[in-house]
């Protein structure tokens, strides 16, 4: 214990004496460090993002939708894929009732909404209850739509408060606006009081009996595939169908489905696209959105470019430790005459090999300690401040860090404190 206290306090002062060539000795090493630090908060920010996936919106889903590829190019063989009702999600529900969610969807464009004498272009999107399962990444002022709503189509509807957007270049903002065609409709709503009040849609009248408010960008999940949820005005499928917003003959709707189970997936997706075999003589006229292949794949993409970035810092932990053996051998040669004085002593080889792998390794423990609070700085102020969102580093990753920048000085150490206590005593005190 007393020849490694020797040795530490020996390695202090010469990384004292030699200041500039202790700096760039280790900045490698923190190099090496920010790097694994920053690659490792990349993997587990992806894992964290597919936590919140499921809890926000499954991951055992897949979206049914019409097929236009499938039709023929010639206009006089052109056949449209069959339509998609209400009544087909009410009959897919009840012959596979395990599914979690069954969620028919019809989205109507360019509506027009008067509320107070005030019009405004929306967009309209008829749904069921089970549209809340999933997604549901709002604030519910009021109340949501019920069975009873759509069993009796009642003409109540839900509003869309839109957030505050997060902040953006101004490429993108004059983007946003020269495409947002409902930006009237989205200041209406946040600036009236219209919750119990009664509006028009295309001249039908509704009560409004809820409204959902966006959560802000810093509250809202990170999910690793985010759903189109640009939504205004929500209303019972059945009533738009009635009051004549959706021609059930020409009108297809959208099916969200979701197992629930991530592990009865597969035979979920069999039972669907045999429910689809039977009811309109085949599946090909549809397309089915398998999200956990889409995950999957993300998640894939993420962690081989995070890889490819971890090796990139371990070759700087290579490049720094090799630095490090470097100026290790220069040291041993420029004392060699110490190296012969301290044999003559008494000094055995293992002391002199300590004291080198200890200067080094206290070269790696300082380089990699100085990665690690850099790494935390650019992982979240640094990131915070570019817009790119913080890292969310753990505790043990500084840690590894630290233990890996130590373990590589170690490492490449071993020989030059082997060259050093392979030293005649005679022959290096010899030395000038």
């Amino acid at each position: 214990m007393r020849s490694l206290f020797n040795a530490a306090r020996t390695g202090i002062r010469e990384i004292r004496v030699h200041k500039m060539r202790s700096v760039l000795s280790f900045m490698a090493i923190a190099v090496g460090s920010v790097v694994f630090i920053d690659s490792f908060a990349a993997i587990f920010s992806t894992y964290d993002r597919l936590q919140k996936q499921k809890e926000v919106s499954g991951i055992a889903r897949l979206k049914i939708t019409q097929d236009y590829n499938q039709t023929s190019a010639d206009p006089d063989q052109y056949t449209p894929p069959p339509v998609i009702t209400y009544d087909d999600a009410v009959s897919l529900k009840s012959k596979l009732p395990g599914l979690y969610m069954v969620s028919p969807e019809f989205q109507s464009w360019r509506n027009t909404l008067e509320f107070e004498g005030k019009r405004v272009v929306t967009t309209l999107a008829g749904v069921t209850p089970e549209w809340a399962k999933r997604d549901f990444v709002y604030t519910l002022k009021g109340r949501f739509l019920d069975w009873h709503d759509v069993e009796n189509k009642l003409r109540v509807c839900v509003l869309v408060r839109k957030a505050v957007p997060p902040p953006t270049n101004e490429l993108n903002k004059t983007r946003m606006k020269q495409w947002d065609y409902t930006a009237a409709f989205d200041v209406l709503v946040s600036h009236s009081d219209m919750l119990g009040k009664t509006i028009k849609l295309d001249d039908v009248t509704f009560t409004v009996i809820g409204i959902l408010e966006e959560l802000p960008a810093s509250r809202a999940p990170d999910i690793i595939l985010p759903q189109n949820r640009d939504y205004k005005v929500l209303a019972p499928v059945t009533t738009l169908a009635h009051y004549g917003f959706i021609d059930e003959e020409n009108d297809s709707m959208d099916l969200s489905v979701d197992a629930g189970d991530e592990n009865n997936f597969g035979e979920s997706l069999k039972l669907v696209e045999n429910f689809l075999k039977i009811r309109f003589g085949g599946d090909e006229s549809f397309l089915i959105d398998n999200q956990m292949e889409m995950i999957k794949d993300a998640i894939d993409a993420s962690i081989k470019a995070s890889l490819v970035t971890i090796s990139l810092g371990m070759l700087a932990f290579l490049a720094g430790g090799i630095g490090i053996m470097n100026v290790t051998l220069a040291t041993v040669f420029a004392r060699t005459k110490e190296i012969g004085i301290r044999r003559a002593v008494g000094a055995s080889r293992g002391d002199i090999m300590l004291q080198f792998i200890v200067e080094a390794a206290m070269l790696g423990l300082i380089g990699g300690v100085l990665g690690s609070v850099l790494g935390y700085v650019w992982g979240v102020p640094v990131k915070e401040m570019l817009g790119l969102g913080r890292s969310p580093i753990k505790l043990w990753m500084p840690a590894v860090s630290v233990l890996i920048a130590t373990f590589t000085a170690f490492v490449f150490a071993i020989y030059p404190a082997w060259v050093a206590a392979s030293l005649k005593p005679a022959d290096a005190l010899r030395t000038e």
